[in-house]
Formats: structure tokens, C-alpha cells, sequence
């Protein structure tokens, strides 16, 4: 029994991981072949950053009914979890001499690839009513991943004086994907239909948000990369990936969680870093090879975690 259930957590986290790190590999391999070039990853950045992945915050928000499922503590504790990661990862930067690298090191520690990957691993293992629980969360989680973000990366680069400051609030107020994920969440709250010609729309723009970024970043990707941020990516990735989800784990297991809700906490919490922390990490100035570094090394990583955490979970808590 114990064998049928981990072979079916693999083959969903297969399912899930796989053809994430497959794009990123196709990335790499046109950006070999020059098949795609600069000019490509710097279009690519500002069409993901700017259009497609604000259509996809939008359309994942705008369709939830916050009257079904909504478990506020649930809510709270993930996101002081989420704010206590980024306090750990921002004292471990404290060390580094390039300042661009700090905000996308943070930010590659906290913003989990929830609406690709963990979602539908919660869908295929526990099913709708338990998927519908996790993408309440993400409702909430997607505005503070952004500002939470924009802070990071741009703090770091010009300081607490006041123009450090301003330069946060101005990312904040403007940022698309934040005013597009604020925009999902009224129309969800007040009940407000989406026309169907735009829902389709956005629709389009959305299914773009994904692959295109993924490519990107594989073509961002070079061996020279990789020897020199390695280590600083895997550091990253390995809190994202594992001392945050163990650490909710934790917490919710002494809350009387078990089973289906520790699992879902756990694949929510151990999403690897979010696709659209690269675009964010380049498109503010912060050094998006890194970025692009801890995407691949959490979602390659993320497969193996995943797959023993929630083989775990299942047999024993």
C-alpha cells in the first residue's frame, strides 16, 4: 500500500516539475543554437513583467469565491512564515558585496511557484475542495510575494534614506502584477463577472506568462553562472525548498493539522522559487542570472522534496 501511494506522489511531482525544467532546458539550448539572442531575453522580460504574467495574477483571482473556503489563521501563519523566511535570507545577505545580489537571493527564498506547481500537486493528490483551500492562500500570498518583493529589490540597491524609500512605495504603487492581482481581488470579493471576450483575453495572456518566462530563463542560464552563483542559488533554493516547508510543517502539526491539510501546507510551502522571481529580479535591476539560477535549482531540487516530504506525511503524520 505504502509502495502504491509513493509511486503516485512521484509520477503527479513528476507530472508537476518535469515540464517546468524541460522549458527552461529548451531555453538553454536555443540560446546555444542562437536561435534566440539578448534582444530576446530583454523583449521576453518586459512582455512576461508587463502583460502576461499581471493577466495571469488577474485571471487566478478574479473567478475565487472567498465565501467557500477561507481559513483566516491558515492564511496568517503562512504569511508570517513567509515574512520570518525573507528576515533569515535578508541576515545571511548582509554578508555579500554585491548589492545585486542580495534582493534576488531573498527573494528567491520566499516566492514559491504556487500557481504552476503547488496547486495542481494539491489538486492531483487530494483533490478539488483541498486545491480550492490552497488557491485561497494564494490569493493572499500573491500580494505579499510582490511588495514583499519590490522591497527587496530595491532596498538593498539604494538603502533606507528617503529616496531608497520612495523608490519602494513607487515599485509598489506601480508594479503591474501588483495592481492586477488588487484588481483580481475585487472582482472576486464584490462578485464582479468577467466579460467573457476579455476573460478570454487575459486568458491568452496568461497561458503566454509561463512558457515564455521559462524559455528566458534557460537562455539566461551559462556555465560561468552557475560556477560562480551556485552556491549562493542553492543556499537559497534549499530555503525555500526545505527549511521553510519543514519549519510549517512543524508548526501546523502542533495545530492539530494531518494528512491532506499537512500535505497541502507542505506543497504550498515547498513550491520552488516562482518563475516570475527572475523577470522581477531583471526587470529592477538586481542580478537576474542569479535569479534565474535558484528557479532551476529549486524546481530540479523540488521534485526529490516533494516527493519524500509528502511520502512522509502520508505515512506517518
Amino acid at each position: 500500500m505504502l509502495q502504491i501511494q509513493a509511486m503516485s506522489v512521484l509520477f503527479f511531482v513528476f507530472q508537476g516539475v518535469f515540464p517546468v525544467f524541460l522549458l527552461i532546458v529548451i531555453g538553454a539550448v536555443l540560446k546555444r543554437r542562437s536561435v534566440i539572442g539578448s534582444e530576446f531575453s530583454k523583449s521576453a522580460s518586459a512582455l512576461s513583467f508587463k502583460l502576461a504574467l499581471p493577466a495571469l495574477g488577474f485571471s487566478k483571482i478574479a473567478v475565487l469565491d472567498f465565501s467557500e473556503v477561507f481559513f483566516l489563521n491558515e492564511i496568517i501563519i503562512i504569511a508570517v512564515l513567509t515574512l520570518l523566511t525573507a528576515g533569515l535570507s535578508t541576515l545571511i545577505s548582509l554578508k555579500f558585496k554585491d548589492p545585486t545580489q542580495k534582493g534576488a537571493f531573498i527573494q528567491g527564498s520566499f516566492r514559491g511557484n504556487i500557481v504552476i506547481i503547488a496547486i495542481a500537486l494539491v489538486m492531483n493528490l487530494y483533490g478539488e475542495a483541498m486545491a480550492a483551500r490552497a488557491a485561497m492562500i494564494l490569493a493572499f500570498m500573491l500580494p505579499l510575494f510582490n511588495i514583499l518583493a519590490v522591497i527587496v529589490l530595491t532596498l538593498p540597491l539604494h538603502g533606507l534614506s528617503t529616496e531608497g524609500l520612495l523608490r519602494s512605495l513607487k515599485g509598489i504603487i506601480t508594479n503591474p502584477i501588483i495592481l492586477c492581482v488588487v484588481a483580481g481581488m475585487i472582482f472576486s470579493l464584490f462578485r464582479i463577472p468577467v466579460p467573457p471576450a476579455l476573460g478570454k483575453l487575459l486568458g491568452y495572456l496568461a497561458d503566454l506568462a509561463l512558457p515564455l518566462a521559462l524559455i528566458n530563463i534557460g537562455a539566461s542560464l551559462t556555465a560561468q553562472g552557475l560556477k560562480d552563483k551556485g552556491k549562493l542559488a542553492l543556499i537559497s533554493s534549499l530555503i525555500k525548498i526545505l527549511i521553510l516547508p519543514v519549519a510549517a510543517v512543524i508548526l501546523f502539526y502542533t495545530l492539530g493539522y494531518r494528512q491532506e491539510e499537512l500535505g497541502m501546507v507542505f506543497l504550498i510551502c515547498g513550491a520552488p522559487a516562482a518563475v516570475s522571481s527572475h523577470i522581477m529580479a531583471e526587470s529592477m535591476g538586481n542580478d537576474g542570472d542569479l535569479a534565474a539560477l535558484i528557479v532551476m535549482i529549486s524546481t530540479a531540487l523540488a521534485a526529490i522534496t516533494a516527493m519524500v516530504g509528502i511520502s512522509i506525511i502520508q505515512s506517518y503524520l
